[in-house]
C-alpha cells in the first residue's frame, strides 16, 4: 500500500487560504439539491489534483484521529493554521500594524464537518489560533451530537457558524436554530431556480442574519430574491474580483460579511 498522507490548504480566489475534504465521505447532511448544485461540480475541482488533494485530506484526517484522537488532528491543523499567516505577520506583531491582508482560513470549501472527534480537533485548534479568523458553513445539523459541539466551535469569538440551507433542508435548520442557545448560528441560504419566496419570511422569523447565495456558474447567477432580512453575497452578483494576488484582500476577506467580528 503506498504511503500517501498529509493535510493541505487550498488558496481560493474568491475566500482565501481554505481547508477541503472529499465530499462523498464528509457531507451527512447534503441534500440532493446541494449535491446536484454543489460548486464543488464544477471543472477546477474535478481535476485529477484537486480531487486527490480531498482525498488525501480525508485520509490523513482519519488516520490522525485513529491514532491520536482530536488532540493529535488539532495539532497538525494549527500547523495548517500557520501556513496561512500572511507574510508581514511577524512584523506587523511588532510594529503594531495591521497585516496587508486578514489571517484567515475557511473551514471546507468543500466537505463537512463529520464526526464529534473531527469538530473536536477543529475546536483545539481554533482555540489555539485566537488571532486567525475562522468561518464555516455546514449541513451537519440533524445530528444532535455533531452539532452541539459545532455549537460550541461557532461560539467562540474568531468563529463565524452558518447553517446552509436550501428549499430541501431550511425546515431542519429552523428546527435546529430554535433549539440552539442564542446568538450561536447565522444562516446561509443557497437560492436555487425553484426556491419559494415564501418561505423567506418564515426563516427571518428565527434566524438573526441570512446571506444569500444564488446558484451561479460560469459567470452567471440566478435572479436574487429581494427581502430585507436578506444580504445577497456581493461575490457572486460580481461587486468583488476573483483574483489570486498575494498582496490583496480576497473577495470575502475584503467584504468580511461572512467572518467573525473580530475581523471587521
Amino acid at each position: 500500500m503506498s504511503h500517501d498522507y498529509g493535510l493541505e490548504l487550498t488558496s481560493n480566489s474568491k475566500v482565501g487560504w481554505a481547508f477541503s475534504l472529499q465530499r462523498s465521505e464528509s457531507c451527512i447532511g447534503a441534500t440532493e439539491l446541494c449535491r446536484r448544485l454543489c460548486y464543488g461540480n464544477g471543472v477546477r475541482y474535478q481535476t485529477a489534483g484537486q480531487k486527490a488533494k480531498r482525498e488525501r485530506n480525508f485520509r490523513t484526517v482519519q488516520l490522525l484521529l485513529e491514532r491520536g484522537g482530536p488532540e493529535l488532528l488539532a495539532e497538525n491543523l494549527v500547523m495548517l493554521i500557520d501556513q496561512a499567516r500572511p507574510r508581514d505577520w511577524l512584523t506587523a506583531k511588532i510594529t503594531g500594524c495591521a497585516t496587508i491582508v486578514p489571517w484567515t482560513v475557511r473551514i471546507h470549501d468543500v466537505g463537512d464537518f463529520h464526526s464529534v472527534e473531527y469538530v473536536h480537533a477543529w475546536l483545539i485548534a481554533a482555540r489555539s489560533r485566537p488571532e486567525c479568523a475562522f468561518w464555516f458553513y455546514t449541513r451537519s445539523f440533524t445530528q444532535a451530537d455533531v452539532l452541539a459541539l459545532l455549537g460550541e466551535l461557532a461560539r467562540l469569538e474568531n468563529v463565524q457558524g452558518w447553517l446552509s440551507v436550501d428549499s430541501d433542508n431550511y425546515s431542519a435548520a429552523i428546527l435546529a436554530l430554535c433549539n440552539a442557545p442564542t446568538a450561536t448560528w447565522k444562516l446561509a441560504l443557497l437560492q436555487d431556480e425553484d426556491l419559494d419566496p415564501d418561505a423567506i419570511p418564515s426563516i427571518a422569523e428565527v434566524a438573526k442574519s441570512i446571506v444569500s447565495f444564488p446558484y451561479h456558474r460560469s459567470g452567471r447567477y440566478v435572479t436574487p430574491i429581494r427581502h430585507k432580512e436578506l444580504t445577497v453575497c456581493p461575490a457572486v452578483t460580481g461587486a468583488y474580483e476573483l483574483h489570486n494576488r498575494v498582496s490583496e484582500p480576497k473577495p470575502c476577506q475584503a467584504c468580511s460579511f461572512c467572518l467573525p467580528a473580530l475581523r471587521r
